[in-house]
């Protein structure tokens, strides 16, 4: 596979309790907004909100096994969280490329991450590949 701007991946995830309570054990991370579903109602939200970490982690996916995939090591990701995803909600994640080096065997990228009509958070990527790996 070559890679070249234009090109994308995408993964659906669904944040199930198993994935947050999981993510709370490795981080240790029981902020009262992830974890109490009164709390969080207190704050106007529906409930209980994902963890930024799990989004990262379905990002880390993507990257690293779709695009630009195995040979690649990321160096920089920046997001910006723009609604909260809720316990029992399906997102996608997809990923473009929105710029490749072969010179420099680096590969940008923008990501979206939606659950229906709301825009969970945007961000991008940057990765270092081989550089026979994109197109030129």
């Amino acid at each position: 596979m070559t890679i070249k701007p234009g090109d994308s991946a995408s993964h659906r995830f669904t944040l199930t309790p198993e994935l947050m309570d999981a993510f709370q054990a490795m981080s240790g991370d029981d902020s009262r907004i992830h974890t109490d579903d009164a709390f969080a109602k207190s704050r106007g939200y529906k409930g209980v909100i994902a963890y930024g970490g799990i989004m990262l982690a379905q990002l880390s996916r993507v990257v690293g096994t779709m695009l630009p995939g195995a040979n690649g090591m990321s160096v920089k990701w920046a997001i910006n969280y723009r609604e909260p995803l809720y316990v029992g909600e399906t997102a996608e994640l997809r990923l473009e490329v929105a710029y490749a080096s072969k010179d420099h065997g680096l590969v940008e990228g923008k990501f979206k991450i939606t659950c229906e009509d709301r825009t969970i958070a945007t961000g991008t990527t940057q990765s270092i590949v081989p550089k026979d790996e994109i197109a030129d």
